[in-house]
């Protein structure tokens, strides 16, 4: 019986060290930025804490790699949430888009926390600390309404000249 166990380990690492050098969705790991979260954005520190409590893992460059991030095909799925969640809306970034795209994406934060469809339930059964209870949820909501009025005022009238 222990021979058969040593043989089990033994090809399981064959097999896991290979596998752990495969990146089909890319070099996630690689990005990292000294770039303050939502810079150019006015937040105030409540706001902040929780968007590095509950969002920026998936949606900034200074992501927390969990061991099992490591391990595939666990590390593929967590990699691909990443990878999708920084295209979506990088708060290391935040301040190269344009006010419309960041006004379009504060619209979206307001209605995927509202909804509770942010952070993902099955980030949250990992990561219970990420869950926003509903003071979170209406600090957000409304910091995401403030901060889309400011960026509207700041654009001014559009389309008169």
């Amino acid at each position: 019986m222990k021979q058969k166990i040593k043989w089990v380990l033994l090809a399981t690492a064959v097999v896991a060290i290979p596998l752990s050098f495969i990146h089909p969705f890319g070099r996630v790991k690689a990005a990292s930025s000294a770039n303050p979260l939502l810079a150019g954005a006015q937040t105030e520190a409540p706001v902040i804490d929780v968007m590095q409590r509950s969002c920026a893992s998936c949606h900034s460059d200074q992501t927390v790699w969990p061991w099992y991030s490591y391990v595939p095909p666990m590390s593929w799925m967590v990699e691909k949430d990443v990878r999708d969640g920084r295209e979506h809306f990088n708060m290391s970034h935040w301040n190269e888009k344009p006010a419309e795209k960041r006004m379009e994406i504060l619209a979206e934060i307001s209605v995927m926390v509202r909804n509770q469809q942010m952070p993902l339930p099955r980030y949250t059964l990992l990561h219970p600390g990420a869950k926003l209870s509903q003071a979170d949820i209406s600090l957000m909501d409304r910091w995401s309404h403030v901060e889309r009025r400011r960026l509207r005022a700041e654009a001014g009238p559009q389309g008169s000249d």
